[in-house]
């Protein structure tokens, strides 16, 4: 099985990476072919939690990582954190980032929908063989307090070592003092680094931020190798499926989110930039009415 998921992966992801490859759900992974109850997935153990906004405050997007398939991809989720008594199925995506020694990671995404802005929620992720902490998060509404609207941290050039800031927007999200967060590019110098190694701490780094409030993501230089890889599998954006470039609603805002990398890294193509351009146009004359 894996040998025919390595050829999926290899061939249809590196070349253009511009969507999730989602694994079938009747699949049966190595540690299951044996059919011995007490062997499962070598490492199940969820992490790298962020939940990201949905395009709409009344839906969440909830992503983690683990390094073996576990077949389920869960969130169990509620207004009181002694009783997680909704829960959701997601999906899971695999990856190979052509590096010498790339190993296996699979990405797990679950859509929390029907959610009431303003209510805090708290949820865990996993699957029978490994659980996260549980954490909370309010589904996005507008402050009555602090002068109305959203408060966001914008921010870009963010790595793994002396990350200064980092401490501050932890406390600043787990206390509610900030919505949203906008990472503006350039993750982790460089989430392909050490074969993704530096992406795996970077996004536990985050997690104290990304558990707990929206972390949305804008590609930057840093991120393009292998087709932007990393960024394109790892991430989970609103009216998308690459995360390359999107755009949302919040409040009396119209977000558009879009790549000027294209144009540096042109050994990938030409055809990204008429696509993200006329992608463009139809969305600023949607937003506008025209």
């Amino acid at each position: 099985m894996r040998i025919f998921l390595y050829f999926l992966v290899y061939f249809l992801i590196p070349q253009i990476c511009w969507t999730h490859q989602y694994l079938p759900i009747d699949r049966i992974p190595d540690w299951k072919l044996k059919n011995d109850g007490n062997i499962g997935p070598s490492y199940g153990q969820p992490e790298q939690i962020r939940i990201s906004y949905g395009g709409d405050p009344s839906v969440s997007f909830v992503t983690w990582q683990t390094f073996d398939d576990t077949l389920q991809s869960i969130v169990e989720y509620g207004s009181d954190w002694k009783f997680l008594n909704q829960s959701v199925l997601g999906r899971c995506s695999v990856f190979l980032d052509r590096n010498k020694n790339s190993v296996w990671r699979y990405i797990h995404r679950a859509n929390l929908t029907a959610l009431v802005p303003g209510q805090t929620y708290y949820y865990h992720v996993g699957s029978e063989h490994g659980w996260s902490p549980i954490y909370f998060f309010t589904a996005l509404k507008e402050r009555r307090n602090d002068g109305g609207g959203y408060i966001y941290a914008v921010y870009g050039d963010l790595g793994v070592e002396n990350g200064r800031s980092l401490g501050t927007i932890q406390k600043m999200a787990q206390r509610g003092e900030l919505d949203m967060v906008l990472h503006v590019g350039d993750f982790a110098y460089n989430m392909d680094e050490s074969n993704g190694e530096t992406g795996d701490e970077f996004l536990r780094q985050i997690e104290p931020i990304s558990a707990y409030i929206p972390y949305m993501a804008t590609v930057g230089n840093h991120e393009y190798f292998n087709n932007f890889t990393h960024f394109v599998n790892r991430f989970t954006m609103p009216n998308s499926d690459h995360n390359l470039f999107y755009s949302y609603d919040l409040g009396h805002a119209h977000f558009v989110v879009f790549s000027t990398e294209f144009y540096f890294w042109t050994q990938w193509g030409f055809h990204q930039i008429k696509h993200q351009f006329d992608w463009l146009i139809e969305d600023l004359k949607a937003c506008n009415g025209a």
